[in-house]
């Protein structure tokens, strides 16, 4: 909603932005805070009225402690990522596995995202073998999950995340020293659908950079940005998507961070074999 709303605003020349909500204001005041001049207001609806909202904070709830299942992961040959109380274990952005806890105990799930992890629990109730069921849930996806792959459905799943993971081997695509990955605001919906990913780094000459990627045309983008530089305070924002996906509409809602920010171009390692 916010993000759609600066580039209308902006593209309509807007003297200031008002957004009228009826659930998460307080969440969204927190990302529009992170805009400048016009820094849009928030109202929420009540009863007959409304009232405007000042800007909470959302929490993020921190990955446990379980580092025997979160070791099995590394081991594996996935990327490990925190992600709102769980661990995530990913080949270029695909969850193939999920540390968490169920009453108080670490436990994993394995399988690619959340409908096939419960699946396999659901077929294999008395138990398996973590480490062999990890291994086979790999072989059947690291082959369409890689630069030299040829086109599979796997491939086109999950796509900001991969692009997060390319990053994050190689941060000096966008001039950066180091790269690590962070949750969004909000717990990540399922494989099907669209979301960006985001990442802290370090510039060469010690700035700290928010990292913000999208593919697609993602018009939400910038609010995405904003939250999280509102949250972490970043010396600097750089949203990074596709060429095909640098819309000048995106372009100036990032610019309308009130932290310098900009977007940048990087084609994504699917692309020379896949779209």
């Amino acid at each position: 909603m916010l993000g759609t709303a600066i580039i209308w605003a902006n593209a309509n020349n807007c003297a200031a932005i008002n957004l009228i909500v009826d659930e998460g204001a307080s969440a969204l005041a927190f990302s529009a805070s992170a805009f400048q001049s016009p820094v849009p207001n928030v109202w929420e609806v009540e009863g007959r009225g409304m009232a405007l909202v000042s800007p909470v904070a959302p929490e993020v709830e921190p990955a446990p402690d379980c580092a025997d299942l979160t070791a099995l992961l590394l081991e594996a040959g996935l990327d490990v990522v925190a992600d709102h109380g769980v661990w995530l274990g990913e080949i270029n952005g695909l969850e193939l596995a999920r540390v968490g806890t169920r009453d108080g105990t670490c436990d994993i799930d394995i399988g690619v995202g959340a409908f096939d992890q419960f699946a396999s629990a659901a077929l294999n109730p008395d138990g398996r073998d973590v480490a062999e069921s990890l291994q086979g849930v790999i072989a059947m996806v690291r082959p369409h999950r890689s630069a030299a792959s040829a086109p599979h459905a796997i491939g086109r799943l999950a796509r900001a995340r991969w692009l997060r993971a390319q990053l994050i081997r190689e941060p000096s695509l966008i001039g950066l020293a180091t790269l690590n990955p962070v949750p969004l605001l909000v717990p990540r919906p399922g494989l099907m659908e669209t979301q960006p990913a985001a990442a802290l780094g370090v510039s060469h000459d010690g700035s700290s950079v928010l990292v913000a990627c999208a593919v697609g045309l993602d018009l939400g983008i910038a609010e995405t940005a904003a939250g999280l530089s509102a949250l972490h305070r970043p010396d600097e924002v750089v949203v990074v998507v596709p060429p095909r996906d640098q819309h000048q509409r995106i372009v100036d809602a990032v610019a309308a961070l009130a932290i310098p920010s900009s977007v940048v171009a990087i084609e994504g390692e699917w692309a020379a074999n896949a779209h």
